[in-house]
Formats: C-alpha cells, sequence, structure tokens
C-alpha cells in the first residue's frame, strides 16, 4: 500500500533531451550561471508534467514542439531549497524527449545562459546537481532497452 502523497510547493518538468549524433545519442544540457542543468520550468495552469516538459523544452532550448518525441518517464527529483528565508518543496517531473538527429539549439537568453549538445555518458558528469545522475542512469538504461 503507498503511503500518503507529500505535498510539493512547486511543481515543475523537464527532461533528458537526446538526439542520434555521429556518435552516439547526445544530451542536451544548459547552463544558468555556473550550474549545468536540463531543461525545465513550473507547470502552468491546467498543463500536465509531459505537456510543461514539451513547452519548457521548447522554450528554453528553441527546439520546435512538434518535432520532440517522448520515449518515457524517467524519475523525478525531489527537493528542498530557502527561498526568501522559506523552506520550499519541490518535485521536478523527467521526461526522456527525442529531438530529431542534427537539430541545433538556440537557447533562451533570458532563461539560459547556454545550451550545448554533449555525448550522453558524458553529461552526467558535466551535470552540476547529483540528482541528475539518477535521471541520466534512468534515461541510459531506456535508450539501451528500446535501440
Amino acid at each position: 500500500m503507498a503511503g500518503p502523497r507529500r505535498h510539493h510547493d512547486e511543481v515543475s518538468a523537464g527532461g533528458v533531451v537526446v538526439r542520434r549524433g555521429p556518435g552516439g545519442w547526445e544530451a542536451c544540457l544548459i547552463r544558468v550561471g555556473r550550474a549545468w542543468s536540463l531543461p525545465k520550468g513550473n507547470l502552468d495552469a491546467g498543463e500536465t508534467p509531459e505537456q510543461a516538459a514539451l513547452r519548457e523544452i521548447s522554450e528554453e532550448v528553441g527546439l520546435p514542439v512538434d518535432g520532440l518525441r517522448v520515449l518515457g518517464e524517467l524519475p523525478p527529483s525531489e527537493y528542498m531549497y530557502r527561498r526568501d528565508g522559506r523552506l520550499i518543496s519541490k518535485i521536478v517531473h523527467h521526461f526522456l524527449v527525442e529531438a530529431p538527429a542534427g537539430a541545433p539549439l538556440h537557447p533562451d537568453g533570458w532563461e539560459v545562459d547556454e545550451a550545448a549538445w554533449v555525448p550522453l555518458g558524458e553529461a552526467v558528469e558535466q551535470a552540476t546537481y547529483r540528482d541528475l545522475r539518477a535521471v541520466f542512469a534512468a534515461a541510459q538504461e531506456h535508450l539501451d532497452r528500446t535501440t
């Protein structure tokens, strides 16, 4: 029997965006300040996590939504942080999303300082946040199983 659902102050969605590159799978990483992470953002009213993930990916890295394909759901990240002295509980729903081979990135300069395609095996090392290790591992496992 599952335990009670935990309340989160913030709910976001995003994902591991991959494309086929000349040497295998490449993942999209974004840099905001000094931190390398995944594209993500808060859900809008009435949006599902999957819809929000696709919208945020498109907005942050300039990939057209109609060219993106959700391959599966990945483990969420749950964490706490402080904002203005208040403790905030956050969950980020992650999806494995495929972009077309050769798709260029056009990062939104208001939200993202840089976006780059990185070999999937190296992305986990470049990502700043440790909670993303499980997300990348699940993405790699999914791709190994299905391709």
